[in-house]
């Protein structure tokens, strides 16, 4: 989006925000103070799943945004704006444990795992979802690995995200 864009939509989303805003303070009875009040919490809950959604879609899971978005409005519909991140949170933390879980397997040359990959990403895919889920290959690394080898008394093996990026890129389809 050019930037007089960028600029327009933002001075019509904080416009729209200052209407409800004048509303609510100029309103005479309570009653219409609140309903600008739900008025502005609405709009704020609408632009929140949309900004997600924009996210989301920007990283490339496209077809991920439209689920995302649907899953996501019905929550905040429902339960509030807190339930909207709740959301957001548990779905990054069960794709994560998917991704890491395999990353794992992967690192240790499972063959299902190795399957796994090649049926469902390009190259240009994985790239996306390691930069997205680094964090989670690490934490499962440490509870999956790390972890139960030192209570066990075994070895540790060499860990390396990065290796295994540079085998991805090899071994997937571009």
């Amino acid at each position: 989006m050019p930037k007089r864009e960028q600029l327009y939509f933002i001075l019509a989303v904080v416009g729209a925000f200052l209407l409800l805003l004048a509303g609510a303070w100029s309103s005479p009875t309570f009653a219409e103070k609140k309903s600008y009040i739900e008025a502005i919490v609405m709009f704020g809950s609408l632009l929140f799943v949309f900004s997600i959604v924009i996210i989301v879609a920007s990283l490339g899971f496209h077809s991920f945004a439209l689920f995302l978005s649907f899953f996501l409005a019905m929550a905040v519909s429902i339960y509030g704006v807190e339930a909207g991140v709740i959301v957001i949170i548990m779905t990054y933390i069960v794709w994560g444990l998917v991704f890491a879980i395999e990353m794992l397997l992967y690192h240790n040359r499972v063959e299902s795992a190795i399957t796994w990959f090649q049926e469902r990403y390009t190259f240009k895919s994985f790239e996306r979802e390691y930069r997205v889920f680094y964090p989670m290959i690490w934490i499962f690394y440490f509870l999956f690995e790390y972890i139960p080898n030192r209570f066990m008394g075994e070895s540790i093996a060499h860990f390396n995200p990065k290796e295994l990026y540079e085998q991805m890129r090899s071994e997937l389809r571009e």
